[in-house]
């Protein structure tokens, strides 16, 4: 394994707490980086994205050693 890499919601507390108790690193906050709903106008509702990622050195070094 070369790199882990995970996207979710600011908004979505949970889910970027996982990710860092999981130990991946928030590399990034993208600013509208996609929707899912549109408006009363048929707008598309932009959201912003967290970027979080792990490479496989930093999670082999965290790793136990299997006995």
């Amino acid at each position: 394994m070369r790199r882990v890499t995970a996207h979710c919601d600011p908004d979505n507390s949970p889910s970027w707490r996982l990710l860092e108790r999981l130990k991946l690193r928030r590399e990034g906050y993208f600013r509208e980086t996609g929707y899912c709903k549109h408006d009363e106008h048929g707008d598309p509702k932009w959201h912003d994205t967290f970027a979080y990622g792990l490479l496989g050195s930093e999670w082999f070094s965290m790793a136990e050693p299997v006995k």
